[in-house]
């Protein structure tokens, strides 16, 4: 009943306004309504809205006729309804039922907390095994690259919200780049720094790893959590001289810290940004070049970094300081 009472006040929000064609639709949607739905699946505003559009159609389908109109005037589905205040649409809805729009608004109410009671009833988990890869997606990113220690260590940091009730383990994985050179197998430690348990780790081809983590305890949806992986690269071979995050779910903010060994500075870092993973592997071509700091680091924050294309730095490596 609690999940219930959240998905009204989720979907109440969600009417007010331009209902579904807001700007910025997808920063307005709660974690309840993003989780039934996938949005952390979608790439864009215009991607959600249709989703959201279908999942809604869905749900009211048997619903009364009068029930059905409700919601899509409230929501702005429902054609000649997209207007910028509820109020408004609430008048078109009472003109169009031929009632006042104290009753009309009335029967918004009834039809919205039917709707979170028909979403509940289809988003109770199953008896299936839940797939460590779902069920979250990933609020903030925070990364540091050290690159001043004995072997190459990466820090990251992430706030994950639950998007699914008894959600106790989450799925981490790490590649390392092929380089100019060609690999050879390459040899990844993963040591959980705090909010996990790593239960299981797997390598998936010689530079390709994967990690099972278990959470302190179960998240309901709408939960978020804090968790910290440390990795080491420990073959003592070379690296590809960048770090880029390519986001698989979404991911609503990524900050990357690069610290360099001050005895072997870059020659240059640059930014990286909805880059296409394949050009990674092109020659480089610096852009507008980032100054380090007095702790010889360069920083960069991406914000909603978008599904499938890669953010980070790279960087062109410098010559040993004596």
């Amino acid at each position: 009943m609690a999940h219930e009472d959240g998905l009204l006040r989720e979907l109440t929000t969600l009417r007010r306004g331009w209902g579904l064609e807001a700007e910025r639709l997808r920063s307005r949607l709660g974690p309840l309504v993003s989780g039934w739905c996938e949005i952390h699946r979608t790439t864009s505003d215009r991607d959600a809205r249709r989703v959201l559009r279908e999942a809604i159609s869905s749900a009211i389908a048997e619903f009364p006729a009068d029930d059905r109109l409700a919601v899509n005037v409230a929501l702005g589905i429902a054609p000649g309804t997209q207007h910028a205040l509820l109020s408004d649409r609430i008048g078109v809805l009472a003109d169009q039922l031929r009632v006042s729009e104290r009753t009309a608004r009335r029967r918004v109410d009834r039809s919205f907390a039917r709707l979170a009671a028909e979403i509940e009833a289809g988003t109770r988990p199953g008896d299936g095994v839940p797939d460590p890869e779902e069920g979250w997606f990933v609020k903030r990113l925070k990364v540091l690259v050290r690159l001043d220690t004995a072997e190459p260590e990466v820090t990251e940091e992430r706030l994950i919200v639950a998007t699914r009730d008894a959600l106790s383990r989450i799925a981490a994985q790490f590649t390392v780049p092929r380089t100019e050179d060609g690999d050879g197998e390459r040899d990844v430690a993963a040591d959980a720094r705090h909010g996990v348990r790593i239960s299981a780790g797997v390598r998936e081809g010689q530079r390709h790893f994967r990690w099972l983590l278990d959470l302190p305890r179960p998240l309901s949806r709408g939960d978020s959590h804090t968790y910290s992986l440390v990795y080491r690269i420990r073959d003592g071979l070379p690296i590809r001289p960048s770090y880029v995050f390519v986001p698989l779910v979404t991911c609503e903010s990524f900050e990357v810290r690069v610290r360099f060994d001050p005895r072997r500075p870059p020659r240059v870092v640059w930014r990286l940004d909805r880059v296409p993973p394949s050009v990674l592997a092109d020659p480089p071509q610096p852009g507008e070049p980032l100054p380090l700091d007095g702790a010889c680091e360069v920083a960069q924050a991406f914000a909603a970094p978008q599904l499938g294309y890669a953010h980070g730095l790279r960087w062109l490596p410098g010559q040993n300081i004596p």
